[in-house]
């Protein structure tokens, strides 16, 4: 007896063919700034530009087709403090390749076939000739629990050689195919299913020392206490080992960022200064009194520290906040709910 199937999964279509020709990048670039910045190579003929994306809900994560052309995607430090997105991409190329900087030191060319890793806290300088891919955007509170060496992971590549990158591959391009038809009772299990196989193949082997689960639950509750203890001036990884009972040591393998620990204090404070700073409603707040309460010891020390990492001042995000937001071409007529799907996605 086979399965009665209900109702099939979210789908949406982004197509620019019937947008008038002159008008179509400013409709992309504006519409995947929730997630990246694309702008063209110079000499590159705009009124030529085209591009579709076809993304399917699968309940816990999104799978998205795009095809375009030549461009530079990416996301630095301002764009990641806007968004605050929490997403890891998992990227195959079925045409075309990219190449970029992926976080400070990492650079790589993912080919045709290749399976690219990225987090979306981390930033992205990229450019993509023409091309199709794959993409698979899973919430980080999936992945870290089988991959307590995640933050490693920022611009891996699976090569397409490779038995995992050869099974993961196949993989996406057959969930592509099934995508069509599939019920959403499915979609759940093959959202979990794929994300198992993801951790499972980009880890390549399980980790010899330690319980990666236990790894993982101690480092969430590390952040968490990082988190909640942003203003107080005194937090450093000292007082953290002191606060937990370990070594710094142990702190630090635990923890396992690739910047470290203190450099993750001083992120998290910037991306809260960020966020402060770019809300309305804190206008009458004075832009030391915000760097203050972060545990910033002077206005000057915050306003390098900002300036450094996002490349903007204080002082312009608070103008940009208070400034009016810029008319859009109108675009009723394209599909954008993927925009919403990826915001949302928990």
């Amino acid at each position: 007896m086979s399965l009665k199937k209900t109702h099939t999964i979210p789908i949406t279509r982004f197509d620019l063919s019937a947008i008038a020709a002159e008008e179509r990048f400013a409709i992309w670039k504006e519409s995947v700034s929730v997630i990246f910045q694309a702008e063209l190579p110079e000499n590159t003929v705009s009124d030529l530009f085209n591009a579709q994306i076809t993304a399917c809900h699968l309940s816990s994560v999104l799978l998205s087709c795009v095809t375009s052309q030549r461009q530079y995607f990416n996301r630095p430090a301002k764009l990641i403090a806007e968004d605050g997105l929490d997403h890891f991409l998992i990227q195959m190329y079925t045409q075309g390749s990219t190449s970029g900087q992926w976080g400070k030191n990492n650079n790589s060319t993912s080919r045709t076939g290749d399976i690219l890793f990225l987090d979306s806290t981390r930033s992205i300088t990229s450019l993509a000739e023409d091309f199709s891919n794959l993409t698979l955007v899973i919430p980080r509170n999936l992945l870290t629990a089988q991959m307590p060496n995640i933050e490693r992971q920022h611009g891996c590549v699976l090569p397409r050689e490779s038995t995992f990158g050869k099974l993961l591959g196949g993989h996406m391009l057959a969930l592509q195919d099934a995508a069509l038809t599939m019920s959403a009772e499915e979609a759940c299990a093959v959202g979990q299913g794929v994300v198992n196989l993801a951790g499972l193949y980009f880890n390549g082997i399980l980790p010899k020392e330690g319980c990666p689960s236990v790894q993982a639950a101690t480092n969430k509750t590390i952040r968490q206490y990082i988190l909640k203890n942003l203003a107080n001036p005194d937090l450093s990884p000292e007082m953290i080992a002191a606060h937990f009972r370990m070594s710094r040591a142990y702190l630090y393998r635990v923890f396992d960022s690739t910047e470290g620990v203190t450099h993750f204090i001083q992120e998290q404070r910037l991306l809260k200064a960020f966020n402060v700073l770019s809300h309305p409603a804190n206008g009458d707040r004075r832009i030391s009194e915000v760097g203050f309460s972060l545990g910033f010891i002077n206005d000057s020390h915050f306003s390098r520290s900002f300036y450094r990492h996002f490349g903007i001042t204080p002082s312009v995000v608070r103008k940009n906040a208070l400034a009016s937001s810029l008319l859009k071409v109108d675009d009723s007529s394209i599909d954008r709910r993927y925009e919403d799907w990826l915001l949302g996605l928990r």
